[in-house]
């Protein structure tokens, strides 16, 4: 085998297995010594805890293997938010499998206070260590280690953005050719010159940009990558008329790329993203009921009227559900029918104008989480009564019931809370986004810019 594939990187997903495995016993082994302060920090004669930490490896290790969270690209293993949210996903797993096997084999006698501990410090020392690992990495290739040489075919915009996202990139440590005099009559005959070329520089990568390409050229070069261990990659520019993710199907021995397919609908991302809103919302119930408490009570207490408020909105598939919050503004606000809230609305009371800086009204929410009406992300529900307004002016609006409603969405951290229908239009194209980029770890993002914003106070 050539040189060039006698690389190191096979060996990165070994490291991050070992060191997280280790950053797994070491916060156990914190948590506990802090928890019980007995002297025994290697629970040597603690047989409860022993078989308790066995266990802790045993679900980790099984988890690695189905979720496979280091099998990444390389562009993907370059980016912290990628390769944190990776091992963060494992961790929320683990918790759930962990709480389902103390509830259903009631083994109360282990403290939930050094359990707690154990995931705050492994994801302290996870973010920690993976922040160091991917600045390593990046400084690493910028000193020209660990590079890679890719090849580029073709010519056109397609060639042109390509090259210059290599090259506004050099952390990601390739070195980038181009052939782009590829035409028609010619590129039949030019696999062998292509062949030679990639030989000659160790081509690590082709990138094939069609549709200038002719088939039979692109077989042959499919047919080289294969042979040689050269990964090929066909390009297209599908950016036009591609919404929510693409899926490859067949009819008979013809590939068909059906755009109608959403990424969310797959299976292990639907469970992923569930497991994450399941888990995320009783961590915020059960951890914050102190505070929330003293929220529904100042709520009581400072206006007539309920503590709690519910509206019917229109959830995923169309579906009408009712949503929770603290109630924010006086009672029978809404006599003369529905109106969107503004900055000075008089309907707001002085408490709730605090509460939706802050977002605290939100909190109900949670439950609708758990029940399965909503997610932690996901663009805003609104009301039949609007949404019959801003389908006239915006009919993509509709696009956004494929998925379920959420607490939070890049709309309402971006733009924020809509005054009126126009307003709503606007903040139409934040959420839009979000279709095409659904994931757990887009998820958690969201949710760090939202407590940012709870704690700045910037709600409206």
């Amino acid at each position: 085998m050539s040189e060039r594939f006698t690389r190191y990187s096979k060996y990165i997903r070994y490291i991050h297995i070992l060191l997280d495995t280790f950053l797994l016993n070491l916060s156990f082994l914190i948590a506990y010594n802090i928890k019980f302060d007995i002297g025994d920090p290697y629970l040597a004669s603690n047989s409860d805890y022993l078989r308790l930490l066995a266990f802790f490896n045993i679900i980790w290790l099984l988890l690695l293997y189905v979720t496979k969270p280091y099998n990444k690209t390389r562009i993907e293993s370059n980016l912290i938010s990628g390769v944190f949210a990776s091992s963060i996903v494992v961790v929320i797993l683990h918790g759930l499998i962990l709480s389902s096997f103390w509830v259903i084999f009631q083994t109360y006698f282990y403290s939930r206070e050094q359990l707690i501990l154990t995931y705050v410090f492994l994801t302290i020392f996870l973010l920690i260590w993976k922040v160091l690992f991917v600045s390593f990495l990046k400084y690493y290739r910028l000193k020209g280690y660990n590079g890679r040489n890719i090849l580029i075919i073709g010519q056109g915009q397609l060639a042109e953005e390509l090259m210059v996202f290599f090259g506004k990139h050099p952390e990601l440590g390739y070195k980038v050719y181009n052939i782009d005099d590829i035409s028609d009559d010619k590129n039949k005959k030019y696999s062998n010159y292509i062949t030679d070329y990639s030989d000659r520089n160790e081509i690590h990568e082709i990138y094939c940009c069609l549709p200038q390409l002719h088939p039979e050229f692109v077989q042959s070069i499919i047919t080289y990558g294969e042979e040689s261990k050269v990964k090929i990659k066909l390009i297209s520019d599908f950016r036009g008329f591609i919404s929510k993710g693409v899926d490859l199907e067949y009819l008979d021995y013809i590939p068909v790329l059906n755009i109608n397919k959403a990424s969310i609908e797959d299976v292990k991302s639907r469970i992923v993203k569930r497991s994450f809103d399941i888990f995320f919302s009783l961590s915020v119930l059960f951890l914050g009921f102190p505070v929330y408490f003293i929220v529904g009570i100042i709520t009581k207490l400072t206006s007539e009227g309920p503590m709690f408020y519910s509206q019917e909105r229109v959830g995923r598939w169309g579906k009408p559900f009712k949503i929770y919050k603290f109630r924010s503004m006086y009672t029978d606000a809404e006599c003369t029918g529905p109106k969107l809230s503004s900055d000075e609305d008089p309907r707001i009371t002085p408490w709730g104008r605090f509460m939706r800086k802050t977002r605290l009204d939100e909190i109900p929410q949670f439950y609708n989480v758990l029940i399965g009406d909503m997610s932690v992300v996901g663009p805003r529900p609104e009301r039949q009564h609007f949404i019959n307004q801003i389908v006239k002016l915006a009919p993509h609006y509709k696009k956004l019931h494929s998925v379920k409603p959420g607490i939070t969405s890049i709309g309402q951290i971006m733009y924020g809370y809509a005054e009126n229908v126009e307003q709503m239009v606007k903040r139409l194209r934040y959420d839009i986004l979000y279709l095409n980029n659904i994931s757990v770890a887009f998820d958690m993002k969201l949710v760090i810019l939202t407590l940012k914003v709870m704690v700045q106070g910037k709600g409206k």
